[in-house]
């Protein structure tokens, strides 16, 4: 099983990825990790460009999706269940996915705006992202056609997730 978590910086979908991982036994790949490793970076270096710029261009973006699928690709064919964790802003990038594994679940993340600007401003980890890269990818996003949406600020993601995990198995 893969599970691809969609979204906006700050919605939530790190945290989505940790219930999977720790909760349901998922392997966890992060575009933030695998983005700052193929640069030779270490994980909680900061990179201060503009949108869509130097490793976060759309050939690098490409690039790390491809090795992000790669690693998954490796992990199923082992038996596990995989998460990914990436914006997957737009539709080319999903079809990434699709066109490997069709059977892919999609989980749209959402947050309530005022939620996402206070995490945004309070971040301690490995993303770069900020308020002023998150309203840049509020005007690019494209929203999934067939994602199932989950929202992070709701009290029962835990629960919410299993039933998506549940539902998926029939």
């Amino acid at each position: 099983m893969i599970v691809v978590l969609v979204g906006l910086s700050g919605t939530g979908k790190s945290f989505v990825a940790s219930i999977l991982h720790k909760e349901f036994g998922f392997e966890w790949i992060r575009s933030d990790q695998i983005r700052k490793e193929m640069a030779g970076m270490e994980l909680n270096e900061k990179v201060r460009v503009g949108f869509s710029q130097g490793i976060y261009s759309e050939e690098w973006t490409r690039r790390v999706y491809e090795r992000m699928l790669e690693l998954a690709e490796i992990m199923l064919k082992q038996g596990k269940k995989v998460v990914l964790d990436a914006t997957f802003l737009r539709k080319w990038q999903r079809d990434m996915v699709l066109k490997r594994f069709p059977d892919a679940i999609f989980i749209w993340i959402t947050a309530d705006e005022e939620e996402i600007l206070k995490r945004l401003k309070t971040r301690v980890d490995i993303s770069d992202a900020d308020v002023d890269i998150y309203l840049k990818q509020k005007e690019v996003f494209e929203p999934p056609e067939h994602a199932i949406m989950l929202d992070t600020t709701k009290n029962n993601v835990k629960e919410r997730l299993r039933e998506i995990l549940e539902g998926s198995d029939s």
